[in-house]
């Protein structure tokens, strides 16, 4: 199954951010609810691109 977002392929144990989030991957929700100000989403959306996860990924408080 592929996300419904960004066609990423859902569930692959080597892509954290691939974890299924109803059809849609943790990659694209995590970034959607972090720019919508979710504090969870956005500690561990930072937490990712801290870890080179999500090297495209601007921190929208800075």
């Amino acid at each position: 199954m592929k996300c419904k977002l960004c066609d990423r392929l859902l569930g692959q144990p080597d892509d954290p951010l691939s974890t299924d989030c109803g059809g849609d991957c943790w990659g694209c929700v995590g970034e959607i609810e972090a720019r919508m100000g979710d504090p969870q989403s956005l500690d561990k959306v930072r937490d990712e691109s801290a870890r080179g996860l999500r090297p495209s990924w601007t921190d929208p408080d800075h």
